[in-house]
């Protein structure tokens, strides 16, 4: 997020030292979370095991009791809006080819927003349980949320790394770039609502996500395509 701090204040809020400076919390602290959220207007909350294949035991304390001690911290310290990124593994079982990792390119699907969830990991689960305390906290609480199901972001912000894997068809659907990440999160900020679900992937060709629910309620028009990255 090092990319908002041109237009926003930001600060990092982190387990464990990194190489932003940061405040070190630890997420099983309900009270010291509250404490770091103080006077913050809204929380992106990227903290969880991001790995599909994860154990019970690191999805359920890393991804569930820890962003339910997010939620609970952001009430008790008065913040407005969490932005909590959720996942597009948790729509990936309808378009699943073998793995998490895979995606069947014979499907084609345009899913909507409110299609039924179809989990493909425990850790996708895990972000759908995200998006339902989300709904509660919106409607019990008044807290605005947003929840992101993001796409395959990855470090050197090249899709054709993945070419000729048995990973590049779920690669060229669910690209994200670095910059449509940011202009997500932008949006995200920025809009109006007190609960809403969005597909955070670039404007790929091989897209399996209907993006226009999420252009319209959100505002974000991604500008990158994996295809133009694959020669």
């Amino acid at each position: 997020m090092q990319s908002l701090k041109d237009e926003y204040d930001v600060r990092a809020i982190t387990r464990r030292a990194v190489e932003i400076s940061s405040s070190i919390v630890s997420f099983d602290n309900p009270d010291g979370l509250s404490e770091a959220f103080h006077g913050l207007e809204a929380i992106i909350h990227l903290g969880a095991n991001p790995s599909p294949g994860a154990a019970w035991d690191s999805v359920r304390d890393n991804n569930i009791d820890a962003t339910y001690n997010v939620f609970d911290a952001c009430v008790k310290a008065g913040v407005k809006r969490m932005i909590f990124a959720s996942t597009n593994h948790t729509m990936n079982g309808h378009t699943l080819l073998t793995t998490p990792a895979t995606l069947d390119p014979s499907k084609k699907v345009k899913l909507k927003l409110n299609d039924p969830p179809n989990p493909d990991s425990r850790y996708a689960v895990s972000k759908l349980f995200g998006e339902q305390i989300g709904k509660l906290y919106s409607e019990r609480h008044g807290l605005s949320f947003v929840g992101m199901r993001i796409g395959w972001l990855v470090a050197d912000d090249d899709p054709e790394s993945k070419k000729d894997t048995e990973q590049e068809d779920y690669m060229r659907a669910m690209w994200l770039s670095h910059r449509d990440c940011v202009e997500a999160h932008r949006c995200a900020l920025e809009m109006e609502t007190d609960y809403q679900l969005a597909y955070v992937i670039s404007n790929n060709d091989r897209r399996v996500f209907d993006l226009d629910e999420t252009t319209k309620a959100t505002g974000y028009k991604p500008k990158d395509n994996a295809e133009t990255r694959f020669e």
